[in-house]
C-alpha cells in the first residue's frame, strides 16, 4: 500500500524557520558572538526559504542535495556573524566552526524530536522539546555572563590593515604612555605587529613598567589608528591608542591574546 503525505508549504516553512532560531542561537553561544536579532531574523528566513525551494525541487540524498544544505548552512551562519573589519583567517573560520555546530545541533534536535515523540506523542513534541531547548539557551547565556563577561572581541586597524584577537578586561591594568599619559593595553607579539612597527617607526614606543618581582621593566609598543573593542551593547571605538608588546602567551590555554588598559571600558 502506497502511502501519501500531504505537506503544507506555509506549516513546512513555519517550521524550519522556529526550528532554524532555537539552533542559531546555540550556534551563536557556541561560537561566543553577540545574538542580533534583526540579522537572526533575515538568517531564519533564508533558511525557511531554502528549505521551502530544496522541497519543491524534488532533490533527495544526492550530492548536490549535500552541497545546498551546506551552501545553505553557510548563508545563515554568515548572515548572523560577519563583521566587515575583521582579519581574513577569522573572516573564514567562523562560519566554518558555524556550519559544523549548526549541523551538530540539527542531528541532536532530530533525536531528541524523535524520542520526544516516543514518549509524549506528536502533539506535544514540538512544545516539549522548544522548552529544552530554551532552558539549554538560558544556561549557556547565564554561563557566558558568569563566565566570559570579561573577554572582548577587539579589531586593530593601521593604515587599512587589521589584526583581530580576543582581549581581557582587566581592572587591575593601569599602564600609561609616560609621555602622552594615554592608557596602555598589552597584547602577544606577533609577526603582524611586528611588521607594523617596521613600516611606521615614527609609532614606536617604549613603555616603561612595574610588576611583581621585576620592579622596572620596559616593553617595546606601538600607537594604531584605531582599536574596536565589541561589546554585548555595541562598539566601543578607540583612536590613537597604545599598544604594548609582550613576548610570550598572556594566557595559558589561549582565551584571549591581550589584556585592555581599565580605563578603555570603564571610561
Amino acid at each position: 500500500m502506497i502511502r501519501i503525505y500531504e505537506v503544507y508549504i506555509d506549516i513546512y516553512f513555519i517550521e524550519n524557520v522556529m526550528m532554524d532560531v532555537q539552533l542559531l542561537i546555540l550556534v551563536l553561544l557556541l561560537l561566543k558572538e553577540k545574538i542580533r536579532w534583526k540579522r537572526l531574523l533575515a538568517a531564519t528566513l533564508a533558511g525557511g526559504v531554502g528549505a521551502v525551494l530544496l522541497l519543491v525541487s524534488g532533490i533527495r540524498f544526492s550530492v548536490i542535495y549535500v552541497l545546498s544544505v551546506l551552501f545553505l548552512d553557510g548563508v545563515m551562519v554568515f548572515i548572523c556573524t560577519y563583521h566587515p573589519t575583521e582579519h581574513h583567517r577569522i573572516f573564514f573560520r567562523r562560519p566554518a566552526m558555524g556550519i559544523i555546530y549548526l549541523h551538530g545541533m540539527t542531528s541532536a534536535y532530530v533525536k531528541l524530536m524523535e524520542c520526544v515523540i516516543r514518549l509524549v506523542g506528536v502533539r506535544f513534541s514540538r512544545i516539549v522539546v522548544t522548552v529544552v531547548i530554551t532552558g539549554i539557551v538560558a544556561f549557556l547565556v547565564l554561563y557566558r555572563r558568569i563566565a566570559g563577561q570579561n573577554i572582548y572581541d577587539v579589531t586593530l586597524t593601521e593604515n587599512g590593515e587589521n589584526i583581530a584577537l580576543r582581549a581581557l578586561f582587566d581592572t587591575g591594568n593601569l599602564l600609561c604612555d609616560p609621555v602622552s599619559g594615554k592608557p596602555v593595553s598589552v597584547m602577544e607579539e606577533t609577526d603582524e605587529i611586528r611588521q607594523w612597527l617596521a613600516k611606521y617607526p615614527q609609532k614606536y614606543r617604549i613603555i616603561p613598567y612595574q610588576s611583581v618581582g621585576n620592579e622596572h621593566g620596559i616593553l617595546e609598543g606601538i600607537v594604531v589608528d584605531r582599536m574596536m573593542i565589541q561589546k554585548e551593547e555595541g562598539q566601543v571605538v578607540k583612536k590613537e591608542t597604545i599598544v604594548a608588546l609582550y613576548k610570550g602567551k598572556l594566557s595559558k590555554d589561549g582565551t584571549f591574546q591581550m589584556i585592555l588598559n581599565h580605563s578603555l571600558i570603564s571610561a
